[in-house]
C-alpha cells in the first residue's frame, strides 16, 4: 500500500506552530493508529531501507522508518503526488532536500517514541529538533557535557539557576542549537561554540536569541552572518519528558 492510501486521517499528526508561517507535525510511535500507519505503508526508497538495515537497534529502525514515512506523507500532500515518486537527496552535513522538484523546505528530528516534520511554508530554511530528558543526567554529568557544548555565556546562564532547573534548561539549550545549526545546514559539532542561544524571555511567545560569538564568528559560519541576524528561534511544547526547539530563516 502506498503511504498517500493511509487510512489513518491523524497520522501525523499536527501541532500548533510558533508562527503562521510554519507547519508541524508529530508521530507518536507509541500509538497504536499512528503505528498502524506506519507498518501499513510501503513508501520508503531502496536507499532508505539500506539504511535503515544498517541500524542495530530495533528502536533506531522504528523511529526512522517513522519519521520518514510521515515526511513522505507531508510532503505528497503539499506537491499532489505519490510518497513513494519523492527522490531525496542529503547536504554534506546530512540534512535532507528533495531532488528535481521544487518544495518548502523541511526538516525532521526524532527521539524517544517520537518523531517531528517541520515545513517552511512561506519560504526560507527551516530545522527543527526534539530530545528525550535523560533522567539518569545528573548536574555533574550536564556540567561536564556543557564544558564541550556551551557557550560561556550560556554556561553561565545555567549556573544561574537551581539544581532541579538544569535538566529542561540544558535541553532547552541543547535543541535550541541542534535546530538553529540545522536550519543552516551546518555540522552540530563544528559550531556549538560559535553562536549562543539566549533564553531572556523578551521575544515573547517561547522566542529566544541569536547571539554570534566574538571572536570566534569565522570560517563557515561567517558566512551565514545574513542568515543568523534574520533568524527566528523559539522553544515548542513538547511531550512531557522532551525539549524541542524550532528555528527559521525567513527569505531574504
Amino acid at each position: 500500500m502506498d503511504c498517500r492510501n493511509l487510512p489513518h486521517a491523524g497520522f501525523p499528526r499536527g501541532l500548533p506552530a510558533p508562527v503562521p508561517q510554519l507547519s508541524l507535525w508529530q508521530v507518536d510511535l507509541a500509538d497504536p493508529v499512528h503505528a498502524a500507519a506506519i507498518a501499513s505503508a510501503s513508501c520508503l526508497g531502496p536507499t532508505e531501507q539500506a539504511y535503515c538495515a544498517t541500524l542495530r537497534q530495533a528502536a533506531d529502525r522504528r523511529r526512522f522508518t517513522g519519521a520518514r514515512v510521515a515526511l513522505r506523507t507531508v510532503l505528497a500532500q503539499r506537491l499532489e503526488c505519490l510518497p513513494s515518486t519523492l527522490r531525496f537527496r542529503t547536504g554534506s552535513h546530512g540534512k535532507p532536500y528533495l531532488e528535481g522538484i521544487a518544495a518548502p523546505a523541511f526538516n525532521l528530528a526524532h527521539a524517544g517514541d517520537y518523531a517531528w516534520i517541520a515545513l517552511a511554508e512561506a519560504g526560507g530554511e527551516i530545522g527543527v529538533d526534539i530530545e528525550r530528558i535523560d533522567p539518569a543526567l545528573g548536574v555533574a554529568a550536564m556540567r561536564e557535557l556543557a564544558a564541550h557544548c556551551l557557550t560561556p555565556r550560556e554556561r553561565a546562564w545555567l549556573a544561574l539557576l537551581p539544581a532541579e532547573a538544569w535538566p529542561r534548561a540544558f535541553f532547552l539549550l541543547w535543541t535550541a542549537k541542534e535546530a538553529l545549526l540545522k536550519a543552516l545546514g551546518l555540522g552540530i559539532a563544528d559550531h556549538l561554540q560559535h553562536v549562543s542561544v539566549v533564553a531572556d524571555g523578551r521575544g515573547g511567545a517561547g522566542r529566544l536569541a541569536v547571539v554570534p560569538e566574538s571572536g570566534q564568528f569565522a570560517g563557515e559560519l561567517a558566512g551565514h552572518a545574513a542568515a543568523l541576524a534574520r533568524m527566528r528561534l523559539y522553544r515548542l511544547a513538547a511531550p512531557d519528558g522532551y525539549a524541542a526547539a524550532i528555528a527559521w530563516v525567513p527569505p531574504a
